[in-house]
């Protein structure tokens, strides 16, 4: 809880500052109510469902359902809202880079059906962030969108940040992990996140996602000298080749989204 909320809190704040200086703060475009609040909903529950299924079954399990739900989902909202069906090279490459990240899993076993329940709702929480963005950048450059999301989801977890102030703040490690927490991963990649969406299809630009497990790994190898397995090696080969495969999909161009 303390991780989620400050990591939120301090992610939204980074967002609203770079969109001052750039004279893009959120106020200054119109709140369609219903994408703000699916945008801000899924920004504030994702995270928060995350650690809690991390806590509850595990990092792996809880990794790889959650990264395993994100596109299916992506595909699912784009072929509801924008008519887009996913495609033959789309479903093929999410299948090569879903064995993969079930290789780079590690094999674990310690499933919580709570937890895997909490893990699919986390993964929800990226394609209805990414389908929202897309929907407000049609009158806002992505990074006005981003704030705006990210920080609805911000005030959401508000209250939940003040109650675990002591835990978040209560020695300079823990400040420090929230503060990269907050301005590295969600700031930095939220910027990144919405420049993407505003060029690809929801469904790729969420696919795309499923390099960061791979990434997770070969810095693994490379940086902190894990032992190099068959399971490692073609769990990231996997990875790699599945996200080239469904980048094949012509539908990369958002702009057909309706309002």
């Amino acid at each position: 809880m303390a991780a989620a909320s400050w990591r939120s809190l301090l992610g939204a704040a980074g967002l609203l500052a770079v969109s001052m200086l750039r004279q893009q703060a959120p106020w200054r475009y119109r709140f369609p109510v219903r994408w703000v609040a699916l945008g801000g909903l899924g920004a504030a529950v994702g995270p928060l469902a995350f650690f809690v299924a991390v806590e509850r079954t595990g990092v792996a399990v809880a990794t790889l359902v959650a990264i395993g739900t994100a596109p299916l989902v992506a595909g699912l909202l784009d072929w509801m809202t924008a008519g887009q069906r996913p495609n033959r090279h789309w479903l093929i490459g999410v299948a090569m880079a879903l064995a993969g990240v079930t290789l780079l899993s590690g094999g674990a076993v310690q499933v919580v059906g709570s937890g895997v329940a909490l893990a699919v709702l986390a993964g929800c929480g990226i394609p209805c962030q990414g389908l929202a963005a897309q929907q407000l950048m049609m009158d806002r450059p992505p990074l006005a969108a981003m704030a705006t999301l990210v920080g609805g989801g911000a005030m959401v977890l508000f209250p939940a940040a003040l109650m675990e102030a002591g835990n978040a703040l209560e020695s300079a490690a823990s400040m420090a992990t929230v503060a990269y927490l907050g301005l590295v991963t969600l700031t930095l990649g939220h910027v990144l996140f919405g420049v993407g969406l505003k060029h690809l299809s929801l469904r790729t630009a969420v696919v795309v996602g499923l390099l960061e497990p791979a990434v997770a790994a070969t810095l693994a190898l490379t940086v902190l000298a894990e032992p190099v397995t068959t399971a490692l090696l073609t769990g990231i080969c996997l990875v790699i080749a599945g996200v080239a495969v469904a980048a094949m999909d012509p539908s990369t161009n958002p702009g057909n989204l309706s309002g």
